[in-house]
């Protein structure tokens, strides 16, 4: 399970940089460990919990993606050092998780470089550019290019997933693929994401909001997500992408909450569902059935919605927050119940 040590410090670093906000919101003092809580909050989920999942993620399906053995094997065990260096800094240096995520963008470029597979070339794209957003401490800008990376990564991931649940041969056999559509979706998204980047208040921005969150509502639909009702594993993949079309939604009405919507719904539910969908996998019972881990899908979830909560509660804002903050920690433990021990003794 080529994963483990990332997944394992993905849910550590999960539970350390939700669980910080609960001393903060019960008053405690914490700058002793952390000058600016809010702050480090942010950068460490979007340039050290995000990318550690990312990583294990990749390790693990890049040969299949590219039909060859993995370029420097060697070199993805070197990352969890960078990543624990980062980590271990990242309190006094806000960019502290640059060189594991220029690293891990090194690796996946002479993966597609050697393979010559150009299909994947978006993803080491990406990657390289959220190196670059680290390096600059572009917090906003890291957010929009990890959404490019689930919209990328989430069009392959649900629609597979839904037709092996529902044992179809392939998802060409779930839908039709329109190419003309991919790019379309794929350029609205950014272009949306560009103007809440470069003018969030404005008219336009708000229209290409709208209109991406069409694009991406279709997209979605597609995958024939309803059809997942009775398997938690899948569909909590579905509802983690349908966070993406209600986050530019929400641009327009409360950018805090779209911030949200995208943070704790698109990228914390989808981190959470493909690392138990690859472990289970990895593990030999694909899609079996656990009320510990649909229980941690569950508080995902309603992590989500405190968070979003939160921002319209007014004086009321810190319990929303603090009910998220506990509903997070709860899902990361159930998490950790689930896989700890595949995650450290490499058998289920």
């Amino acid at each position: 399970m080529p994963f483990r040590p990332f997944f394992l410090l993905t849910a550590l670093d999960a539970l350390l940089a939700v669980g910080l906000w609960l001393p903060v919101l019960l008053g405690w003092d914490v700058s002793g460990l952390i000058a600016d809580p809010p702050g480090w909050h942010g950068r460490a989920l979007l340039f050290g919990t995000l990318p550690a999942m990312m990583a294990g993620f990749l390790r693990t399906a890049l040969p299949r993606w590219t039909g060859r053995p993995l370029v420097g094997a060697g070199l993805w065990r070197f990352l969890v050092s960078l990543w624990l260096a980062g980590r271990a800094l990242s309190p006094w240096v806000a960019t502290a998780h640059a060189p594991f995520l220029a690293a891990l963008a090194l690796l996946v470029i002479a993966q597609v470089a050697a393979a010559r597979n150009r299909r994947n070339a978006i993803v080491a794209a990406l990657l390289g550019a959220l190196a670059g957003a680290a390096l600059c401490d572009a917090v906003p800008s890291a957010l929009a290019l990890s959404l490019g990376l689930v919209m990328v990564l989430g069009g392959r991931i649900a629609p597979s997933l839904t037709a092996t649940h529902l044992g179809l041969p392939g998802k060409a056999d779930l839908f039709t693929g329109r190419p003309w559509f991919e790019r379309a979706a794929a350029l609205s998204a950014a272009g949306a994401l560009a103007g809440w980047l470069l003018a969030p208040d404005s008219g336009t921005t708000a229209a290409a909001c709208l209109l991406a969150a069409l694009t991406q509502t279709a997209r979605l639909l597609q995958w024939r997500g309803w059809r997942t009702l009775d398997r938690p594993s899948v569909l909590a993949v579905h509802t983690a992408y349908a966070c993406i079309p209600l986050g530019f939604v929400a641009v327009a009405a409360s950018p805090g909450m779209a911030t949200h919507l995208w943070t704790a719904g698109a990228l914390g539910l989808m981190g959470v569902a493909v690392m138990s969908s690859m472990i289970r996998k990895h593990i030999g019972n694909a899609f079996a059935r656990s009320a510990v881990v649909t229980a941690c899908y569950a508080f995902t979830a309603l992590a989500v919605v405190a968070r979003a909560m939160a921002v319209l509660a007014g004086e009321e804002g810190p319990v929303w927050l603090l009910a998220a903050s506990c509903a997070w920690s709860v899902a990361v433990l159930l998490f950790l119940a689930a896989f700890g021990r595949p995650l450290v003794l490499g058998r289920p």
